[in-house]
């Protein structure tokens, strides 16, 4: 009975659930996201501050189509929103046509009223990550290979970031991807690009293989090819990722800690490493999907959708 109470006591400490790190594996099985069509979903993100190059330019907005994972990128000034509104109307929109779905993080560039108007005026349907969690957002995954490819030929100029962004977003868009089996270009415009080497060595197709009837019947039967090597890389995927995850609910009504991120200030004598490491408690609002959540702090002007590997249980007496 003793150990009992002991095990009670430090279980339902309050500054114990504070400080102290979950030692658990990350809440949250992998969520694969289903997309039949080119431009259906685009997810769009926003690289840098960049040290300003000779154009002027500090960041480099990227947009990516989930289906084909056709890349585009554009060098701008800064990132407000009106260019952002600006690039999405006359760039994508209306070049490519407008998409079912917009992928964005939770940035105030992309919550503002103006997204939202376009969003709206063009039947987008915008969709938010949740907070402290990019993954969900495809872009993420491309703005690493991005930089690396920056990186690689900057050296130590690197106000010079934006002068091979045409190469980059060619050499992207013409490489095969490991999931479909294909390069954007082809799943996006239903053809190879190709460049100054492949157009000294292409040899034209005779005219009885470019019927209209076999260019559909190769792009139905490229479809489904690339449907069947989706559906297998995310199981694959999913696989290798959940064994290093835990299913993890809670029940609306119900009391989690929230993960905080401080930062340190040293002006104020602060560190964040001294800091707790979840806040709280909060009450579960509701249940948005498989891994995602509606916490409030008791403030109906403070709520937030938070992903579950950021929560945690809450043990103890409910507090006043």
């Amino acid at each position: 009975m003793w150990t009992g109470d002991v095990w009670d006591h430090s279980k339902n400490c309050q500054t114990c659930q504070r400080i102290k790190a979950d030692n658990c594996k990350p809440s949250g099985l992998m969520q694969t996201t289903s997309v039949n069509a080119p431009g259906e979903m685009l997810g769009i993100d926003i690289m840098g501050p960049f040290p300003r190059s000779k154009k002027s330019n500090t960041v480099l907005v990227v947009i990516v189509d989930y289906y084909s994972k056709w890349v585009e990128m554009f060098p701008l000034k800064d990132s407000t929103t009106p260019r952002l509104v600006r690039i999405l109307r006359e760039e994508i929109f209306t070049r490519w046509g407008v998409p079912k779905y917009l992928v964005s993080d939770r940035g105030p560039q992309f919550t503002s009223h103006l997204i939202k108007e376009l969003c709206n005026a063009w039947g987008v349907i915008h969709k938010l990550t949740t907070s402290y969690h990019p993954q969900t957002n495809l872009t993420e995954r491309f703005n690493r290979t991005i930089k690396v490819m920056i990186a690689s030929f900057v050296g130590q100029y690197h106000n010079t970031w934006d002068q091979w962004l045409p190469e980059f977003r060619f050499a992207v868009n013409t490489a095969q991807q490991e999931t479909t089996g294909k390069t954007p270009a082809e799943l996006a415009l239903g053809r190879k690009i190709h460049g100054p080497l492949q157009r000294l060595i292409h040899k034209p197709p005779s005219p009885e293989h470019m019927s209209a009837y076999s260019l559909l019947e190769r792009q139905q039967k490229m479809s489904e090819e690339v449907q069947r090597r989706v559906g297998l890389h995310q199981t694959r995927q999913a696989k290798y990722y959940n064994n290093r995850r835990r299913d993890a609910h809670f029940l609306p009504g119900g009391l989690v800690w929230v993960r905080s991120h401080p930062l340190s200030k040293a002006s104020e004598k602060f560190s964040a490493k001294l800091a707790p490491k979840w806040e709280g408690p909060v009450n579960i609002l509701r249940k948005l999907g498989p891994v995602n959540y509606k916490v409030g702090w008791g403030n109906p002007q403070k709520e937030d959708v938070v992903h579950v590997m950021n929560l945690k249980k809450y043990h103890g007496a409910i507090p006043e």
